[in-house]
């Protein structure tokens, strides 16, 4: 990138019920833009919950949600931004129409943006997305936003029997993670199984947030929700059963299935634990069908979708403030 340097602000909170993955795949992005010469200034209202060593990359600001529609835009001209990349948990579409017409283009990352139009929709699902003539958007697995450690990984190697097991069901508390616990250490056929068990612990403090790739890259098989970590699973090459845990991850768990990356129990429907053992029990013992799974999944999603976003948002920012001269 060449002349001034681009600013970018990044608008995206975690933890508690909003869980990590607003925070993980901005983080990505927001990487992949200092790499190609941005400054990023990162806006939150939970400074305490992000990725282990982001400061080192944005200028981290904390702001009030309370306060946020009456001071927000005054902190975005106060930084000289150029292009606002928005990742709410829920959207406030009059500020993201203030901020379009007074101040600067918008970026919306991620499915559930409501009624808010920016000038750029990124959506974040294994597939695409139908047009929407109001809402300009980028969709499907070449812009899912991943860390830069998982391009370029290598086949997986997918052995005759499953014998390490992960189970990590995100940043939100829930129950579901002790009733897998339970139903997987009651089942004969997976006693001998080397079980890892990644808790939330409440997600507020910081050091919680740490990449899953490495636990990704070590399991044979994994119970995952239905957040943006199947994305990482694909990109590792890890099958897995996603179970989701909230009512908007049931779309992109959905998708995971449809395309033959994993599985997916709904926990609502009756027999849940005996689904998820007599499922995990079946994909243990049959590397051929772990095996698809993972070479679809890696063919799909290459894990280089920050970098390919940053290079077209610094283009599309460009080519926004030359429209305006």
């Amino acid at each position: 990138m060449t002349g001034q340097p681009r600013r970018f602000a990044i608008r995206a909170d975690g933890g508690g019920d909003i869980g990590l993955g607003h925070v993980m795949r901005c983080a990505a992005l927001a990487r992949a833009l200092r790499r190609h010469g941005a400054d990023i200034d990162w806006f939150t209202a939970s400074p305490t919950a992000l990725p282990d060593g982001l400061g080192d990359s944005v200028r981290i600001h904390a702001i009030d949600t309370d306060s946020e529609a009456q001071t927000f835009a005054a902190c975005l001209n106060n930084a000289g931004t150029h292009l606002l990349i928005g990742d709410w948990k829920t959207t406030p579409a009059d500020l993201v129409a203030d901020i379009r017409d007074k101040l600067c283009p918008v970026v919306l990352i991620g499915g559930f943006t409501g009624d808010a139009v920016a000038d750029l929709h990124v959506r974040q699902g294994f597939c695409e997305t139908p047009v929407d003539p109001r809402r300009p958007a980028l969709s499907g697995a070449p812009w899912l936003l991943l860390d830069d450690a998982y391009a370029g990984l290598p086949p997986r190697q997918v052995k005759d029997t499953a014998s390490t097991l992960l189970v990590s069901l995100g940043g939100t508390a829930t129950d579901l993670v002790d009733r897998v616990e339970t139903a997987i250490r009651q089942s004969p056929a997976l006693a001998h199984t080397n079980l890892q068990i990644r808790r939330p612990h409440g997600t507020r403090d910081a050091r919680q947030l740490q990449p899953l790739q490495h636990a990704l890259q070590a399991a044979d098989l994994a119970i995952l929700a239905g957040g943006t970590t199947l994305h990482e699973a694909a990109a590792t090459g890890l099958p897995a059963i996603s179970i989701p845990i909230v009512p908007h991850q049931y779309d992109r768990a959905g998708q995971y299935q449809r395309l033959g990356l994993g599985l997916m129990i709904d926990p609502e429907k009756p027999c849940f634990e005996r689904r998820i053992t007599e499922t995990l029990e079946a994909l243990a013992a049959d590397p051929g069908r772990r095996a698809r799974m993972a070479r679809r999944g890696q063919s799909l999603v290459d894990g280089r979708g920050a970098d390919r976003l940053a290079r077209h948002l610094i283009d599309f920012s460009l080519s926004q403030q030359a429209r305006s001269q």
